[in-house]
């Protein structure tokens, strides 16, 4: 499978402070929306996809500018 054949598009990025949130296991838990947002800031694209591909519910996540 080729990554070159998806793009990430986030259609309502979250404004919500991530030094505000308390880390929590990959991420830090967003008390706004009660869930943990995984960062993915330092993934390569092939971890991302891993990681999506096996989640089977919508995902937060916290990403760069390069990456969406």
């Amino acid at each position: 499978m080729l990554m070159s054949r998806y793009k990430l598009q986030i259609d309502n990025p979250c404004h919500e402070n991530w030094q505000g949130m308390t880390p929590k296991g990959r991420g830090r838990f967003c008390d706004s929306c009660t869930k943990t947002v995984i960062d993915f800031t330092c993934s390569s694209d092939h971890q991302i996809f891993q990681f999506l591909q096996n989640k089977k519910k919508n995902t937060c996540g916290r990403f760069s500018k390069g990456q969406v």
